[in-house]
């Protein structure tokens, strides 16, 4: 695996470079590589200040030229950067974005087990990846900014399909019934939102425990079926819409079938 970066000289063995007040002496450009017993190259280059890289497959190599604003002469001038810095630029950005995307949503469990810790690592690590291609294959289909999803969102979205995905809907309760619950007290209802969202695809789909109930409301609502514009009492208790189902049109069933 090839890699290149940049690193931090307090971090392990001191090479012996020029030191910082000497190379600011030099012209902006100047380098020294410097390789190891093991082939690990390590690159000092005078930048707007001193930049140390280290590589395991090129090192100053080719020079191009770079441009950079001269305070002295108030214009810009070329100077030569390190083949090392040329690719480190070409391929950079994709670990640090990662890194980036982890931490902000990152998974926090209650376990100290460095197993555990990797587990929910590499959960956060391919749900940053797979919203990064997500994002491409949206600009390549050419949809809206609007309508693609951010981070949250789509980690949301994969939560939500793993948890309701093919799953039947629980409606028991764990544990014993409270003795105070009078028997002919009637369940409590769940209620509904002002405004029913539509399901994921992935659950409206999967044929599984999609179950007709009726609302104890005194009006009917909307039928979320697109282009029906009846009212009903019916609701799926899976997708948490209302639906038509009568003799006339069974938008429950058409509502489930692709």
């Amino acid at each position: 695996m090839y890699a290149a970066g940049t690193v931090r000289m307090n971090r392990f063995y001191k090479p012996h470079f020029i030191s910082d007040k000497d190379i600011k002496k030099k012209k902006s450009g100047y380098s020294e590589d410097l390789v190891s017993q093991d082939d690990i190259i390590t690159v000092k280059w005078l930048d707007n200040k001193p930049v140390h890289m280290a590589s395991n497959f090129v090192g100053t190599g080719t020079t191009d030229k770079a441009k950079r604003w001269d305070k002295q002469k108030s214009a810009y001038i070329e100077i030569d950067r390190p083949e090392v810095v040329r690719e480190y630029n070409k391929s950079m950005g994709g670990v640090d974005l990662l890194d980036m995307y982890i931490s902000l949503y990152r998974i926090y469990g209650p376990s100290r087990k460095w197993t555990l810790r990797v587990i929910m690592h590499f959960v956060d690590f391919a749900l940053s990846n797979s919203w990064v291609e997500y994002k491409q294959d949206c600009i390549k289909a050419k949809i809206r900014k609007k309508d693609i999803m951010d981070l949250l969102e789509f980690r949301m979205h994969v939560s939500k399909s793993l948890i309701y995905m093919n799953k039947p809907v629980n409606i028991k309760k764990r544990g014993r019934p409270s003795k105070s619950k009078r028997e002919n007290t009637p369940d409590r209802t769940r209620k509904f939102s002002c405004c029913e969202k539509r399901p994921m695809t992935e659950i409206q789909y999967d044929n599984v425990d999609h179950m007709p109930q009726i609302d104890d409301k005194t009006e009917a609502t909307r039928c979320k079926l697109p282009l029906c514009k009846g009212r009903t009492h019916f609701y799926c208790d899976k997708c948490r819409v209302h639906l038509c189902l009568v003799k006339e049109r069974n938008c429950f069933e058409r509502f489930h079938r692709k």
